[in-house]
């Protein structure tokens, strides 16, 4: 597994891993070519980074240059004999570190005419985990707004708490969406009376846990007490 990118969130200095999504089309507005992408959503694992995005097009002038542009995005590449293209670029990154998605919109140029081709939007997402608000005054009884995004469409989410080994565990909701988002309110520390100030959560698609899972967001929660 490559080295964990560490940033922070409302809930602590978050670490993630990446994040593996199926494949799928967007559909392109012009009649004739066309313009896709090989993810539905793109998971940043580093929010100064974007993951890495493969684009596609058909029905273009052989030999063109064509510019695949948008909002943080920009990427070109040479048509072949069949009329395709390929082209790479980075995810858009979005403007928090929080849990959240993006939309954006690109569009592949032919440079050597300047007509424009086809438009296509990407998604885009922080791997992250908040809460909100970040501390409670009656941890056994207050609930708090729990964010999620760039977690496993489909499946549930669980969140691990740990002092050297596991002593509670929360079961959320699937997360929805290409995204993998979820907003759900829950106890800041489900394992009734905490006996520490600080415990190590983590947070992932496994009902059992497992260092190895991902996506997988990691952290610490500070218990105060008023």
């Amino acid at each position: 597994m490559p080295s964990p990118h560490r940033r922070t969130v409302r809930l602590a200095a978050v670490t993630a891993c990446a994040l593996s999504l199926p494949s799928a089309a967007l559909a392109a507005s012009a009649s004739a070519a066309t313009l896709t992408a090989n993810k539905a959503c793109y998971v940043n694992t580093d929010p100064s980074q974007g993951a890495q995005m493969i684009l596609s097009g058909t029905g273009y002038t052989p030999g063109d240059s064509i510019e695949v542009t948008g909002t943080g995005v920009f990427a070109t590449a040479t048509v072949a004999a069949n009329g395709d293209f390929i082209a790479s670029a980075d995810a858009p990154i979005l403007s928090t570190v929080d849990p959240g998605t993006l939309a954006t919109t690109l569009t592949a140029t032919d440079e050597t005419t300047g007509a424009p081709g086809a438009t296509a939007t990407v998604m885009s997402a922080n791997l992250a985990v908040s809460t909100s608000p970040g501390s409670v005054r009656n941890v056994r009884k207050d609930k708090v707004t729990f964010s999620f995004s760039g977690f496993t469409p489909g499946k549930r989410i669980y969140g691990y708490y740990m002092r050297k080994k596991i002593v509670a565990k929360d079961t959320f909701s699937k997360a929805k969406g290409p995204c993998g988002t979820l907003k759900e309110k829950a106890l800041l520390y489900p394992g009734g009376r905490p006996h520490n100030d600080e415990y190590n959560v983590t947070f992932e698609s496994a009902s059992k846990y497992s260092k190895k899972a991902v996506p997988r967001v990691t952290g610490k929660l500070d218990i105060l007490h008023f």
